[in-house]
């Protein structure tokens, strides 16, 4: 039983993470550098819960973790 558990775990990991439309553009738009976005600061904060963004003074900028769903994402997206 724990390793079934464990096994599931490592595929959850491995798997980018399970985000709206709207998260996903605002990640996307974070590392793009975009300074206007077209929703509101509780779509950053919950990405910044989730460890995905950092405020950075009056920007925000894109984590490891976040650069990681991004890259995961494309390769989805791709297939």
């Amino acid at each position: 039983m724990a390793t079934a558990i464990m096994a599931t775990q490592q595929t959850l990991a491995t798997r980018p993470p399970i985000m709206t439309d709207p998260e996903w553009i605002a990640l996307e738009s974070i590392e793009e550098q975009t300074r206007r976005f077209i929703f509101d600061d509780a779509i950053l904060h919950g990405l910044s819960r989730r460890g995905l963004v950092e405020p950075d003074g009056d920007r925000w900028q894109v984590t490891e973790h976040g650069q990681k769903a991004l890259s995961a994402h494309e390769v989805v997206w791709i297939s």
